[in-house]
Parts: C-alpha cells; structure tokens; sequence
C-alpha cells in the first residue's frame, strides 16, 4: 500500500486564549498543498517502521499512530511502514501530523476495519491537535485548539510558492512567545473573506510578531515574495515556512529563482479535498 501524506499551510490564523486545559483556543483556515511525505504499509510478521530523513525512534508520530491505532482497535499490527520524508519538520507545515493521520487512515484500510467517524476523530486528535484535519484536507475551519474541523468551499485557483530556510520551530516554544491580543475575532468575522469573499478584517498569522522578532530572516523572506509578485504572503503555522499566493502556479514558478537563495523552494499548489481524498493513496491498494 503506498500512500501520500500532503502538507498543510495557514491562510489564516488567530490565537485567542489560554483554555483550562493548557491548549490555546484558536481559530485557522487550513489548507492542503501538493508537496508530500511517502508512506508505505506491506504485511510483516511484526510491525516494523523505517523512516527516511527523519528519525524513527518511539518519538516519531507514525509510531504514535501505529500505537493510537492498536489501542483503538484492539489489533496487533503486523506490517512493515516505511517513510520518506520531504515536507520539512518543524516549518508549519502539518507534515508529522499528516504523516500520522495517513498511517492511521491507511492501517484502517490495510486491516480492513471500518472505524465510526466519532471514534476516529477523536483519536487522531489525541495525536497533534491538526491531525483530524487531515482525515478530510481540502480547506476547511479548525477550532478549538485546532482540533474541530469543519469543511470550507474549496479554492484552488492559484500558485503557490513556500520557502524554508533550514530554521526549525518549536510550536510549544512559539506559544509561550505570544501575549494574546484583546482584538475580537468573531467566527463570521474570521471566515467572511474566505466563504464569501466579503472580509470584514484582513487574513492574518498571530505568531508573525514574535517569530519574525526571533528570526529576522523571515521578514525578510516575506518582503521578498512580495516584491517577486505575491498577491499576499505569510508565516504558516507557528514557522519557520513562508508561503507566497501567486495568480496562477506559472507565475509562481517564474519567481523561484530569485527566492532560492534563502533556502528550501517549493512551487506548489492548493489541493481541493475530493484531488486530496484521492491523491493519499498511490498506485497500489488492496
């Protein structure tokens, strides 16, 4: 079984609180990308994982996931899973947490249970807070502590451009950067622009100011992609990756170059969530 775990960036982004629980409440648009980790899952006589470019010890969320997974179900997995790893960690980008989401979607599959959607969501929220996000991809609202999700009107016409610069960012340690804003964000406020194209405020990243603070560099790249003819562009997640929105992919290759120099360079585009639902799984499935 081969599979496809895509990256995630944040058109929009707003933290609001600190919960009882010890999570920040918030509110985000997210949005599935074409760039992605590889996943394989084949039978075995025990679970094994190898892991490509990232480390593959107990830590790794596809273990987690495997785990979640067992806990859930009451099987024993028996199946080696392999990952290749493309999507950078530690840039805003969702890849662990689509690396665990795909591995969980694809073992429900590969042992051909089917799990009651209540349950699942749950357990996948138990392993990242956007990690049910990838149960569904597409655009789509996240809440809570990024964990309730519900799907948006998909838009995909347009480029994209996302650097990395080789800085990786704890999100635990971007959040205790943040002094909450006391600016309202109503959930019609934070959505219009998105459903209906009629924003009553500005799309925007509430980590940009204390990230950008810390790594100078990141403005920086911003400004660039600005400059190289970025309709808007903004920090994704808690960093350290910069998105750019271009009119149309072409114009979003035509500016590569001169953003290469900072780092990682991906041309891309936004996956609607039927290309999503069926670009995770490769040519082989049981």
């Amino acid at each position: 079984m081969q599979l496809r775990a895509f990256a995630k960036i944040n058109l929009d982004l707003r933290v609001l609180g600190r919960r009882d629980d010890d999570y920040h409440e918030v509110r985000t648009i997210l949005q599935t990308i074409d760039w992605f980790d590889e996943l394989s899952i084949e039978p075995a006589d025990r679970f094994e994982f190898v892991a490509h470019g990232v480390g593959g010890g107990d830590d790794n969320l596809v273990v987690k996931a495997v785990r979640a997974f067992e806990t859930l179900t009451k099987e024993t997995v028996r199946a080696r899973v392999e990952l290749i790893k493309h999507v950078p960690m530690g840039a805003g980008l969702g890849g662990g947490s689509a690396d665990a989401a795909v591995t969980f979607l694809g073992l429900q599959e590969f042992c051909r249970l089917v799990i009651p959607e209540k349950e699942l969501f749950e357990a996948l929220g138990r392993l990242g807070s956007d990690v049910p996000f990838f149960a569904i991809g597409g655009r789509a609202l996240g809440v809570g502590r990024g964990n309730e999700i519900a799907a948006l009107e998909d838009d995909v016409g347009y480029g994209l451009l996302v650097v990395h610069p080789g800085i990786s960012i704890s999100t635990r340690e971007a959040y205790s950067w943040l002094t909450v804003s006391d600016k309202p964000s109503s959930i019609r406020g934070f959505c219009a622009q998105f459903v209906s194209g009629s924003g009553e405020d500005e799309p925007r990243n509430d980590f940009e100011s204390v990230v950008f603070a810390r790594h100078p560099l990141l403005s920086e790249i911003k400004s660039e992609m600005l400059r190289a003819g970025a309709v808007r562009a903004a920090l994704s997640g808690s960093g350290s990756a910069i998105f750019g929105i271009f009119g149309s992919e072409e114009q979003a290759v035509k500016a590569l170059p001169r953003l290469s120099h900072f780092g990682t360079v991906k041309a891309t585009r936004p996956l609607s969530r039927p290309e999503y639902l069926r670009s995770l799984w490769g040519v082989a499935k049981w």
